[in-house]
């Protein structure tokens, strides 16, 4: 059977880098993973749901070194840590699961140097509502009941498929 992975660290920003426990070396030994992982699809792919899919969600990915995934939560996210303690342990799992092999996660709070997933897909909601939008006010049969009727269109309401 595979060694059980280590614990999982979850190190706040604000603690002093010399608080922070060192990553023992024998945790991350075997086949190391790919440094280019793309997190946004794969944190999609492990299964997870309800408060630890959000912890991954707002997590960027910071890096991968040999087996450690060292992730950043957003600041303004840090309850996800505070209300779900198991949280980083339980994205722990659902990533060796997907791997076939134990891999650690280790993560800290601080400012989001590029774009989590959440954001990303707020984003792409965005921009496919705006393109909704565009694309009614385009329609001729909307502008003919717009201009016949002197109606306005509820961008609001406006739903992209």
């Amino acid at each position: 059977a595979p060694p059980a992975p280590a614990p999982v660290s979850v190190a706040p920003v604000l603690a002093a880098a010399a608080s922070e426990a060192p990553v023992p070396a024998a945790a991350d030994s075997g086949e190391p993973l790919p440094a280019d992982i793309d997190w946004h699809a794969l944190q999609e792919q492990i299964g997870l749901g309800g408060f630890n899919l959000q912890l991954a969600q707002h997590s960027e990915l910071v890096s991968v070194e040999g087996r450690l995934f060292k992730l950043r939560l957003a600041n303004d996210q840090r309850h996800l840590l505070q209300i779900n303690r198991s949280g980083p342990e339980k994205l722990q799992e659902a990533l060796s699961a997907h791997f076939g092999f134990p891999v650690r996660v280790a993560i800290e709070v601080g400012e989001i140097a590029t774009v989590t997933p959440a954001q990303r897909n707020q984003a792409e909601k965005t921009e496919r509502h705006a393109a909704a939008v565009v694309a009614l006010e385009q329609d001729p049969f909307v502008r003919e009941l717009i201009a016949r009727f002197d109606a306005t269109l509820e961008v609001a309401s406006v739903k992209p498929l």
